[in-house]
């Protein structure tokens, strides 16, 4: 018994139950914000215009009025006709038609006019009983900062903060959408950040969605990303391919018998710590210079990522600009969590323009004794500009009657950085003119 006026000791505090909701359909999402949905939970789900955070949230909700479970989308930005086409096309059969229950618990609404309604939205037409929405347990508001709120209206964001509060009080699920920045920091202040309680952020690489969790009060933060990608009707589901947490790729620099490796592992920063770069023994210029080039392939947002390089080279030899290619590789296979196939040897210094340079005589010469001889049949594909994969493949290091380097090693022939990535992933870019424009 705990007597008036004096705080209870830590044994005497009543402690609160979590009471999960469960989303049987999306595994890989309850897996990512562990332990799940919780109720009374208040999730921010953040990115850029077209990559899928209005078809995630409709999956969510669909899942739960498929379990009979009475939800709410607010609109502040589509119209209901293209919300409801965007259901249908999501939980729809092949016919256009929806399950009966999604037609009796799945509630559109575009009524907010401004975000500093919803307290009163919540307490009338939610929270009073005999009111249509009344029994809702889950709700979406999309977007946040969809009329235009600017990041100082800090009355309208208190009202905001304020209906979060009240539906987490109620037990409701609360499911905010935000925009980014173009630095891709999350839209609004820093308040709205701490003022929920999990953080889900997805990204763009081609037909891939790096999907991260910086923020969770319920549960471990996720750093790596968790790629998506979208099936045939636009909803997201877990990638297949997602090995690469770190990735290890092999160079050459250019002298004696051994080769180097590019290593690279790519993470979104821990909540409230600003992006890191961990690059020791290498020149930081070119570093950055690498990193620069990579943020200029379109499809692919590397802002605000923390990252660790490191480059192995034999014998303490200095970097040179040909390790570029397997440094760019190594990022790319760590942020999209895409293998790289073993016994695959990278060669090329990358221009601004992302073209892969081809090397001068004297590293050719010397790159062809390795592969004929050292490296045979231990490297059995080569990644090259295409100026020099013709002159290389003819090389004979043991004179002519020796085998070519054509006989030993595929030498790939490759004009940019964009080609090479075609070449290695093709996957990345089927199916990529449709899913990311026409789905949101």
């Amino acid at each position: 018994m705990i007597r008036e006026g004096l705080m209870p000791k830590i044994d005497q505090i009543a402690q609160k139950g979590t009471e999960l909701i469960e989303v049987p359909s999306l595994r890989w999402l309850s897996e990512a914000i562990k332990p799940g949905f919780i109720r009374g939970g208040i999730y921010l789900l953040a990115g850029e215009p077209g990559i899928g955070k209005t078809t995630l949230a409709i999956q969510v909700l669909g899942d739960l009025a498929l379990q009979g479970i009475k939800v709410l989308y607010i609109t502040t930005e589509q119209g209901l006709s293209d919300l409801k086409k965007a259901v249908t096309r999501i939980h729809g059969d092949n016919d256009g038609c929806l399950p009966d229950k999604i037609n009796e618990n799945f509630y559109l609404d575009d009524s907010i006019e401004d975000i500093d309604a919803l307290p009163r939205f919540l307490a009338r037409r939610i929270l009073t009983e005999g009111e249509e929405y009344h029994g809702v347990q889950a709700m979406v508001v999309d977007s946040v900062q969809g009329r235009g709120l600017s990041p100082t209206a800090s009355q309208k964001y208190r009202a905001l903060f304020e209906f979060a509060e009240n539906a987490k009080a109620q037990g409701l699920v609360l499911l905010l959408i935000g925009h980014v920045t173009k630095k891709g920091q999350i839209a609004g202040p820093k308040d709205l950040e701490h003022n929920v309680d999990c953080i889900m952020y997805i990204r763009r690489a081609f037909r891939l969605r790096p999907f991260f969790v910086p923020k969770n009060r319920f549960g471990p933060a996720m750093l790596d990303p968790l790629v998506l990608i979208m099936d045939e009707k636009g909803r997201l589901k877990e990638s297949p391919h997602k090995s690469a947490k770190s990735s290890v790729v092999l160079g050459y620099a250019g002298i004696g018998d051994d080769l180097a490796e590019g290593q690279a592992s790519v993470t979104l920063p821990k909540y409230g710590s600003r992006p890191e770069l961990n690059a020791p023994f290498l020149p930081s210029k070119k570093v950055k210079q690498l990193l620069s080039i990579l943020s200029t392939i379109k499809e692919v947002d590397l802002t605000d990522l923390s990252y660790e390089i490191n480059c192995l080279i034999p014998r303490r030899q200095r970097y040179r600009e040909e390790l570029d290619l397997p440094l760019a590789v190594a990022l790319l296979s760590s942020y999209l969590q895409k293998p790289v196939p073993s016994q695959t040897l990278f060669v090329g210094e990358l221009g601004l323009t992302r073209r892969v340079r081809s090397p001068e005589d004297t590293y050719l010469a010397a790159l062809a004794t390795l592969l004929v001889g050292p490296q045979r049949d231990k490297i059995k594909r080569l990644f090259i500009s295409e100026e020099c994969a013709n002159t290389l493949g003819k090389m004979r290091p043991n004179g002519s009657t020796g085998m070519s380097v054509s006989e030993v090693v595929d030498i790939v022939g490759i004009s940019d950085l964009e080609q090479l990535l075609k070449k290695l992933w093709p996957d990345l870019f089927e199916g990529n003119s449709n899913a990311s424009t026409i789905y949101t």
